[in-house]
């Protein structure tokens, strides 16, 4: 099942569970989508059934050191069972530097394949530790990037590290080979969303938004959907752009929940707005 609904997806992802009990595949999904929803006990449940009935299953693991990424010790717990590089090796290694341990084998692994700096292994290794870095990570994801140019993930990380370093026209380049690949996944939408706010282009960067909400319906497409459409409103009415105002707030108050913070802020401001146009006013009929 393809859903950008992820809470659509995990509903038929537990039922698929209850009616195959020995197949491990709708488990390994539904930790994938309880990891999406920001829920980590589900996620790990799920996982750890993935993992009894697919013990080699690397995406099974991933899933369950990402359920487990706020008790570094307990993601370290499973450093036997890897080998390579991925996501699970950036899970080891990111639980060794939140816990300062002295010897951190899996970024020492992660550093040493990066050094070798010839094939999609120093590739995925430089990827990963340009997450671990931050700010200070742009040099290797560009390294990323020059030895797998066709990688769509390892140009988007690239381009939303070019826009924090303050670099948004060297971003736009990168952005347009991007482009040229035709690639329109949830990646793109996010990296495109990321590049037009930092271009001053708030319609491009919430229509950006709004592709990637479509594609996956998760707390953080929500937010960052809901937080754009809130503060473009917002913004509107501090101009006295109230009629302009109004379609923004109203759509961000529909993002994902009605309680969450946006649609709140969201909800008050529009209360604002037929406040001031009420006819006890005198400003004629409300707006909303």
């Amino acid at each position: 099942m393809v859903s950008g609904n992820i809470l659509e997806a995990l509903s038929f992802y537990r039922h698929q569970c209850s009616a195959q009990p020995l197949n491990w595949w709708p488990f390994y999904r539904a930790a994938w989508c309880s990891n999406l929803l920001d829920l980590p006990d589900s996620a790990m449940v799920y996982a750890e059934a993935a993992m009894r009935l697919q013990p080699a299953g690397e995406g099974c693991l991933s899933e369950l050191l990402e359920a487990l990424s706020d008790e570094p010790m307990r993601v370290l717990e499973y450093s036997s069972l890897l080998s390579g590089g991925g996501s699970c090796r950036y899970r080891l290694a990111k639980a060794e530097i939140d816990l300062n341990l002295p010897e951190k084998p899996s970024l020492d692994w992660l550093v040493s394949s990066f050094a070798s700096g010839t094939d999609s292994v120093s590739a995925d290794a430089g990827c990963w530790l340009s997450i671990l870095y931050g700010d200070s990570g742009l040099a290797y994801i560009e390294k990323s990037v020059e030895l797998m140019p066709e990688q769509e993930f390892y140009r988007c990380l690239l381009i939303d590290k070019l826009i924090t370093a303050g670099l948004p026209d060297a971003a736009a380049i990168h952005f347009e080979l991007l482009k040229e690949t035709g690639s329109e996944g949830l990646s793109f939408w996010q990296t495109a969303s990321s590049l037009y706010d930092a271009l001053g282009d708030p319609s491009g960067a919430i229509e950006a938004s709004r592709r990637a909400y479509q594609l996956r319906r998760t707390p953080s497409t929500a937010a960052d959907l809901g937080w754009k459409l809130y503060f473009v409103g917002r913004d509107a009415m501090r101009d006295g752009n109230l009629i302009e105002a109004i379609p923004y707030l109203r759509e961000s108050s529909g993002v994902w929940s009605r309680d969450s913070l946006w649609a709140l802020k969201s909800d008050s401001l529009l209360i604002l707005v037929n406040e001031y146009t009420g006819t006890a006013g005198g400003f004629g009929e409300p707006l909303i």
